[in-house]
């Protein structure tokens, strides 16, 4: 080989990305390339060539597998493609990021923390290190994008700093020794703090750990006394304490937190050699014993795997054991021998453990299969669901187990249904005839190579590989008539152009596909705005078509916001309202509302109010106008939606912020109002409606509820008095019908209230009419004059009342001699109803034939009397009558056949004389 060459391979870092084959047969995937071929391709290409070696011993890795293939990319470069088979798994490791900040940060002197799922990375100096500052004392936090570019800096200015983590929401907890937690956001701006405990406070902290909990994030620390504290959610700090742990008082050697499925936390401990299980539930404290063989003093390190269901432990002997989380079983037992100390204990997604020792990483599976990497600086891995990534000096890197639609892919010699439609999709390209012969040889299992190859595209990283992979899946698709869903793949399509679109390193959030699945859209969309990557958040709403709820208006909300707060001191209020309301629109579905109340957090009153002018919701504006102390401006929109709820609302609060002048001369501008207060106050008793009325000047409605509050009085002087009140309001208000009929009441009043102590009966609160029955049942004559003379009663009711009394009371006699007495203002009809109404047809027989002529038929067949009544149609020669008659008797057949002659004979007069 050129001696060039050899120099450039040794020195080229492995890079383990997919590649695709163009120049030789899908037969031929064992490619053996000659070094006089590379010689002449290195020369072609200017020497920018990656070649392949078969290096198991240069490497010093027994179990390294490489796959050589050398494919000549767009650009004309060349790539490597190499999985690392860790026993019946393969696993990947790829470049992410070349880190923006090479020879500026040292990650060996600094404590490293990653947010979970591509989220940032902060750096602070190690206080356990010697290292010359520039600065004082107090340490400076940095925040750098995954991509390594600085984001923003926190002047640390509190007490000792025992722990910095991230939550699931990419919020920055600075855990100090006194118990204070305080989080900032990725731009380094304070939002938030609380306590843990006053014990925690007291005794102070010494570690601390974060953990992904069903609610969001959850914190544990250890204090001096060598107790744990903990709250499930940072949102809702809710402090609960573990049980102490059994034995001697000594710091525990390690120990880590496991949200399990059942909702609950717990802490594994171990102290020397003993391990301990702490459940704060039910204050219970089980000790394990996992099985190790080796000899060991004490147990250095522990981790727990993201699904909660296995632990990985590493002894001072430098042993891992790999085992259940409730460490009833053991999966394998590993001498690392590792001279350096461990400087961390992750796992790579739940199916193999990751010993990082600084510039190298021991990878072991629970199949006791291992490998080496060996990075070029000091590093810090982060675990993920799906695999680990890995942070140095220089580059930001990923790796991962290999999916299995990936691996019967590209695994070397594979005939799986996907490689072979691969290879048919390579040769379709080159218009090959050859892709009709590999189509035939997956005919039966096409559908399932195209579900291969739309999966394994999904977890490729390269838009390269992507395409190869789609291009693919599509070629299949067209063979099966859609047999497989159109949507499956449409959304990888779209699934990848938005991870390919927020993976560039400007906006550096590296997602993988499970990431992705795992976070949903609503996540991703919230990373972005916390990023201010507002453009390109509404970019993805629109090609997603997201509902307004999570979409647009979100996004835009969430820019005004930020404009709000950043825009303080740069533009007054109107300025500011201005410019928000010409970027939303005043149509838009945005909430102003929520806009406004972020101005009012920034003590922005005017500029909330001018945006409050552009909510076209009611009952959003509304209260926010009452929370700024603009009544008239609420009670106007109040009036202008039209809904009384929200007026009642603001009617509420102003009675309840006003004096009662100010309330009245306020309301008093709006009638609608006016009403619906009055009906308030008689609703709920809420204030005086006479102060409304005396403002209005509205006597009537004065005189009204004088009358009304006289009812509800107990005593008869204070009734009197009120309604005497009434008479002089109705007076004032011209309404001389109405002050007549209340002075008649009050006459009534003091009659009655006479009568109620004379007879001992209840009189009061009764009718003139009934009144005047009870006088009458009384035969009390001349009380009965006396009161139709006082208020005037009319004849005709006088009569009507003497005919229901009596009838009432049974006295027949006193009806007839009533009858008798002069014709009947009111007719004969009254005396013949009252008479049936208590089955007296006898009775009723003395006064039908005093009954109205053209109503004697009527009454006749009301008192059943169908004969007299059928003999009078018939001498009235009325026809029509006389069936009436028979169909009120038609269960009387005597009647029935005597009113068919009768009918008959008037059908028929020159027969019925003939008879004669």
């Amino acid at each position: 080989m050129h001696p060039c060459l050899k120099d450039r391979v040794q020195k080229l870092p492995v890079l383990l990305l997919h590649q695709e084959e163009e120049s030789l047969p899908f037969s031929e995937h064992k490619l053996h390339v000659e070094e006089e071929e590379l010689e002449v391709e290195a020369q072609e290409a200017g020497h920018q060539v990656v070649v392949l070696l078969q290096a198991e011993e240069e490497l010093h890795l027994s179990k390294f597998q490489i796959s050589r293939h050398v494919l000549k990319n767009q650009y004309n470069l060349f790539f490597l493609h190499m999985f690392t088979c860790l026993a019946y798994m393969l696993y990947k490791k790829f470049e992410v990021y070349s880190m923006g900040w090479i020879d500026q940060v040292n990650l060996q002197d600094l404590k490293v923390t990653v947010a979970p799922s591509g989220g940032p990375i902060a750096v602070v100096r190690d206080d356990t290190k010697l290292t010359p500052v520039q600065t004082s004392g107090k340490p400076i936090i940095f925040i750098f994008s995954p991509s390594g570019e600085l984001k923003s800096t926190i002047k640390w200015s509190g007490g000792k700093i025992v722990e910095i983590n991230w939550s699931s929401s990419e919020e920055l907890l600075c855990i100090q020794d006194d118990g204070s937690v305080s989080a900032y956001d990725i731009f380094g701006n304070y939002q938030n703090s609380f306590q843990m405990g006053q014990e925690a406070r007291e005794m102070k902290i010494i570690d601390a750990r974060t953990f992904p909990s069903s609610t969001g994030t959850g914190l544990v620390v250890l204090t001096t006394n060598f107790r744990f504290f903990v709250v499930n959610n940072i949102k809702d700090p809710r402090i609960r304490r573990f049980p102490d742990i059994p034995g001697v008082n000594i710091a525990p050697s390690c120990w880590a937190a496991i949200h399990g499925d059942d909702r609950q936390t717990r802490v594994i401990v171990a102290k020397e050699k003993d391990i301990y299980l702490l459940d704060y539930s039910e204050q219970h404290v089980a000790q394990k014993t996992p099985e190790i063989s080796h000899h060991h003093l004490s147990i250095i390190a522990m981790a727990v795997s993201p699904c909660g269901k296995l632990v990985a432990l590493l002894t001072d002997a430098g042993v891992i054991w790999i085992g259940s989380f409730d460490f009833r079983r053991k999966f394998c037992e590993h001498d690392a021998q590792c001279m350096l100390p461990a400087v961390q204990l992750v796992w790579c997604g739940s199916g193999a453990v990751v010993l990082n020792l600084g510039s190298v990483l021991l990878v072991l599976s629970p199949n006791r299969d291992n490998f080496t990497l060996i990075l070029d600086s000091t590093s810090h891995v982060c675990p993920e669901v799906d695999g680990l990534r890995i942070i140095t000096n220089s580059s930001h890197e990923f790796l991962q187990k290999v999916p299995l639609p990936n691996q019967e892919i590209f695994r070397i010699g594979s005939m799986s249904p996907g490689a072979i439609l691969v290879e048919a999709s390579r040769e379709f390209q080159k218009r090959s005839h050859r892709a009709e012969e590999y189509i035939r040889l997956v005919k039966n299992q096409l559908e399932q190579a195209v579900i291969q190859c739309i999966q394994a595209a999904g977890n490729e990283w390269q838009p390269g590989v992507q395409k190869m992979l789609l291009r693919a899946a599509q070629l299949g698709k067209s063979f099966l008539f859609d047999k497989v869903d159109s949507e499956l793949f449409v959304g990888m399509c779209q699934t990848l152009r938005i991870l390919n679109a927020v993976r560039n390193y400007k906006i550096a959030l590296p997602l993988t596909f499970q990431q992705y699945e795992q976070l949903g859209k609503t996540g991703l969309l919230n990373r972005l705005i916390l990023r201010r990557q507002y453009s390109i958040a509404i970019q993805i709403c629109q090609y997603l078509q997201m509902s307004e709820a999570d979409g647009i208006p979100r996004v835009l909300t969430e820019w005004a916001c930020y404009k709000i707060k950043h825009g303080l001191g740069k533009l007054d209020a109107e300025q500011l309202a201005s410019e928000i309301s010409a970027k939303l629109g005043t149509g838009s579905k945005v909430s102003y509302s929520s806009i406004a109340l972020k101005a009012i957090e920034c003590k922005q009153e005017k500029l909330a109010i001018r945006l409050l002018d552009f909510e076209h919701r009611a009952s959003e504006q509304i209260p926010l106008l009452l929370k700024l102390g603009q009544e008239p401006q609420a009670l106007a929109k109040a009036v202008e939606s039209g809904d009384p709820n929200l007026i009642y609302y603001v009617l509420v609060v102003m009675k309840e912020t006003y004096s009662a002048d100010k309330f009245y001369m306020t309301i008093r501008h709006y009638p609608s109002v006016n009403a619906l207060y009055a009906k308030l106050c008689r609703t709920i008793q809420m204030g005086s409606l006479e102060q409304i009325y005396e403002q209005e000047d509205n006597f009537n409605a004065q005189a009204i509820l004088s009358v009304k509050d006289s009812y509800r009085a107990q005593k008869l002087e204070n009734r009197s008095a009120m309604l005497t009140t009434a008479v002089k309001q109705y007076r004032q208000a011209k309404a001389e019908i109405a002050a007549s009929l209340t002075e008649d009441q009050l006459k009534l009043l003091k009659t009655q209230s006479g009568y109620e102590s004379k007879f001992g009966c209840p009189v009061i609160d009764v009718s003139l009419n009934d009144t005047l029955k009870l006088l009458m049942r009384r035969r009390d004559i001349k009380e009965t004059e006396e009161m139709v003379k006082k208020f005037k009663v009319p004849e005709r009711r006088l009569w009507w009342l003497k005919v229901t009394t009596f009838a009432e009371i049974g006295d027949w006699a006193e009806l007839e001699k009533l009858s008798r007495l002069k014709k009947s203002p009111i007719g004969y009809e009254p005396f013949v109803d009252v008479c049936l109404q208590y089955n007296n047809v006898t009775e009723a027989q003395r006064y039908l034939p005093k009954v109205e002529e053209h109503l004697s038929i009527k009454y006749y067949v009301k008192a059943k009397l169908y004969t007299e009544a059928a003999q009078i149609a018939f001498q009235r020669r009325d026809t029509e009558a006389l069936h009436y008659v028979q169909s009120r008797c038609s269960s009387n057949r005597d009647a029935v056949d005597m009113i068919n002659s009768l009918i008959a004979k008037l059908a028929n007069p020159s027969e019925s004389q003939n008879k004669r």
